[in-house]
């Protein structure tokens, strides 16, 4: 926790996973991925994040888009065919209603509308992020920087799972049903405003927002809209994009840090947190939509589309099958047994191949999962750990030598307080490379004052720092060189 807390890494705050929740759409991992948070919690995993990048994608993108129009499509017929249901579903409880045993069926239609409301309905989740984001983005991970490391996962997996355990692709799409239906109320998804207005003038201090590029806005130029309804110009722009280079583009998490315990190393214990040994994996530029992907136990679920691809070719190649195939009279025909045997075989090759198919899908997943992985990440098992110390060595020095310089330069080498030494280091940073970060300032200062960098004093009444001379700031730092060569 002390190398993490020197490397800068902090934990997942509630605006991070607020963010997940509110961007969870797809980006090129299209695929439903769950935690499985029981086991998470077993595990004890805990992530700890590094900055922000932005993550973009490049090419023609010719399988994604496709993928995108053919949800899309989906999509369309599967409201068009839920439209009448509304008409039916109103129909059916005024006749419940207008029936002698109304009082009592009433009672179970008011039950099940309970329980798809709890199920479907936004509500609930709405006020769970609203109430955490209260309490947690006022006071961002209350001592879990002074808790043991298993304490503080015990209870960041309660705050994953009540920001990320979200309802799926078909909870999502009966939800829309059940709200065409009117049995659940319509109710906004839960966001987060990314273009908020700030109050700061610097600019140095304004928010920065990483722009979005999704699938969505690469074919708005072909939408209806767009195009004013003209048919001939919807094609021809989506003919366009279709074959033409395009850029996806999400906003990413610099550096990843999960650590976690495996479940054979808590066997082995007995259970016994305090002696678990952690396993640690370091990944980079990962989309903030596709956190889960990190987590160590996730499951995977079929896409609605891939589904619907499998099941309609199945039903359709089994349907064929027994149109086109007549079972005989083996008494009329006794050379009819040879043919039932040939069809049978035949019948148990092809449910062979759809169950290969099934599997071959499967399989898909979990290679681009897998390879996702393995693209993003920076270090895991023991190479992490040198990782993380350089890390934290580096970040430590460049906060040193950033402070110090600020101060060597400043007017009479000193400034009236800590304050005015971090805003004059993020004024700097922004001038020069245009990035602007939020300085550790008394970190830094407890680090330049302990090597004898920089001086405290006090000038009427008011806390001053002052940067020693090079020359001496150079003879102080040899000298704790020597006591430590001394002690070893």
């Amino acid at each position: 926790m002390k190398l993490l807390q020197d490397a800068e890494f902090e934990e997942l705050s509630a605006q991070d996973l607020m963010l997940t929740y509110a961007l969870n759409n797809d980006y090129l991992l299209t695929l439903p991925i769950y935690v499985d948070w029981k086991k998470a919690s077993k595990s004890n995993a805990i992530i700890f994040r590094r900055g922000y990048a932005t993550e973009r994608q490049k090419g023609l993108l010719l399988v994604e888009k496709l993928d995108f129009l053919q949800s899309k499509l989906l999509q369309g017929i599967f409201f068009s065919l839920s439209r009448p249901l509304k008409k039916i579903g109103g129909w059916i409880n005024e006749a419940l209603k207008s029936s002698s045993e109304a009082a009592d069926m009433q009672i179970w239609i008011d039950k099940v509308k309970l329980w798809l409301k709890e199920r479907y309905s936004l509500e609930r989740t709405q006020f769970m992020v609203e109430s955490r984001s209260k309490n947690q983005l006022n006071s961002e991970q209350i001592g879990d920087g002074k808790l043991p490391i298993w304490l503080a996962a015990q209870r960041a997996v309660a705050r994953y799972e009540g920001f990320l355990s979200s309802v799926g692709p078909r909870g999502r799409l009966i939800r829309k049903l059940l709200t065409w239906m009117e049995i659940i109320p319509s109710m906004p998804e839960a966001s987060l405003d990314l273009k908020k207005e700030t109050s700061y003038s610097e600019a140095y201090l304004r928010q920065t927002f990483l722009p979005r590029i999704t699938l969505s806005n690469i074919w708005e130029p072909a939408s209806r809209e767009s195009c004013g309804g003209n048919v001939w110009k919807m094609f021809q722009n989506a003919v366009s994009i279709l074959f033409s280079k395009s850029i996806l583009q999400e906003p990413a998490f610099q550096e990843l840090i999960l650590l976690y315990t495996e479940e054979t190393s808590q066997n082995e214990y007995n259970g016994q947190l305090e002696g678990l040994p952690l396993q640690m994996k370091i990944y980079e530029r990962i989309p903030i939509p596709e956190l889960q992907v990190i987590f160590p136990h996730k499951k995977l679920s079929f896409r609605i589309l891939d589904t619907v691809r499998l099941d309609i070719a199945s039903l359709l190649g089994l349907l064929a099958f027994f149109v086109n195939y007549k079972f005989e009279n083996i008494l009329s025909s006794p050379s009819a047994i040879l043919l039932d045997v040939i069809a049978t075989s035949a019948l148990l090759i092809y449910v062979t191949r759809v169950a290969l198919g099934y599997k071959q899908t499967w399989d898909r997943y979990q290679l681009l999962v897998n390879r996702t992985l393995y693209e993003k990440t920076l270090a895991s098992g023991f190479g992490s750990v040198y990782f993380l110390l350089d890390a934290s060595q580096q970040q430590q020095y460049k906060e040193a030598i950033l402070v110090y310089a600020v101060l060597l330069h400043s007017k009479s080498n000193q400034v009236s307080c800590a304050k005015g030494v971090k805003d004059e280091c993020e004024k700097f940073l922004y001038a020069k490379f245009k990035e602007k970060i939020e300085m550790p300032i008394d970190k830094a200062l407890d680090t330049v004052m302990r090597l004898g960098l920089v001086m405290e004093f006090s000038e009427q009444g008011k806390i001053k720092l002052k940067a020693i001379p090079c020359s001496i700031a150079y003879d102080n730092l040899r000298k704790h060189w020597d006591h430590l060569l001394e002690q070893t």
